[in-house]
């Protein structure tokens, strides 16, 4: 999948700012077209007076939400450092904070977005990126909060379990993996000649497109399948973790925990994921 046409969720929050400086090294470096996106709900005190509110207040509360809004659209330009213009966009769309990224999401090529970072005051305005990786049909890259870089390094963990998303996670990620010279493809599980020979059809397909890996599997024991990647992203020094959203279904993992919820949650490294 080439890189050329970049969707960054921008609220204001502080992993939304991270998300935005990643997504400007990213235009640069792909030579992409970069649109910040704010998407919002009524905020929670609109909600709240709205049985209550006359004419008059419910004008004030609505001023006010504009004008945060436009806040935010100003600082979006002055996180990502680049002026309005022919490759750098701003848009907008009220309604439902998820289901309005979702939308505008599927005419992009990927979305970055910070890990989730709502509260009380701003929930209205910061979407959930497992709700848009679920549901989009599009890669979501999750910033962590603190990410000291603009930029990535050049080894990347690939997770993969033969699964759909894994496939889908894999073939989105090509043209960022064909910049890194290190990549690793990790199963977690029980080692066997079929598993093996899954890996090698990885590494081949792979390499026809010019991307050298190895690959290695990764006994499970007691640890959950979440925290096996993320050490092994740690053991390899990686600076991004690839891998398919929500096998099990998102009440699964909100229920039970995840892979899934673990990369978004706790990851340290950009992770890239589809569904």
């Amino acid at each position: 999948m080439a890189i050329k046409n970049i969707l960054v969720a921008y609220s204001g929050s502080t992993s939304s700012k991270t998300a935005v400086k990643l997504a400007g090294f990213m235009a640069k470096k792909y030579d992409a077209h970069l649109t910040g996106a704010l998407t919002w709900a009524p905020s929670e005190i609109s909600t709240t007076l709205r049985p209550y509110a006359n004419a008059e207040l419910t004008t004030v509360i609505k001023r006010a939400e504009k004008e945060r809004r436009e806040i935010i659209r100003a600082e979006f330009f002055e996180v990502l450092e680049m002026p309005e213009g022919e490759r750098v966009h701003w848009i907008e769309s009220g309604g439902d904070v998820d289901y309005s990224l979702m939308d505008i999401a599927r005419t992009y090529d990927i979305i970055l977005m910070g890990q989730y970072d709502g509260t009380r005051e701003n929930r209205n305005l910061v979407p959930n990126p497992g709700m848009i990786a679920l549901n989009s049909g599009r890669p979501v890259l999750v910033v962590p909060k603190i990410f000291p870089a603009s930029s990535m390094n050049d080894k990347a963990v690939l997770a993969w379990d033969g699964g759909k998303s894994a496939a889908r996670a894999m073939n989105d990620a090509l043209d960022i993996l064909v910049t890194k010279p290190e990549i690793t493809i990790v199963t977690v599980g029980e080692s066997s000649n079929e598993v093996k020979a899954r890996l090698e059809r990885v590494k081949s397909h792979l390499a026809t497109h010019g991307i050298e890996s190895e690959a290695e599997i990764v006994p499970r024991s007691k640890r959950s399948i979440g925290r096996v990647l993320l050490e092994a992203v740690k053991k390899h020094d990686a600076g991004l973790l690839v891998m398919g959203a929500y096998e099990h279904s998102k009440f699964f993992e909100d229920i039970w925990g995840g892979a899934t919820n673990s990369a978004i949650n706790s990851a340290e490294v950009p992770v890239l994921m589809s569904h």
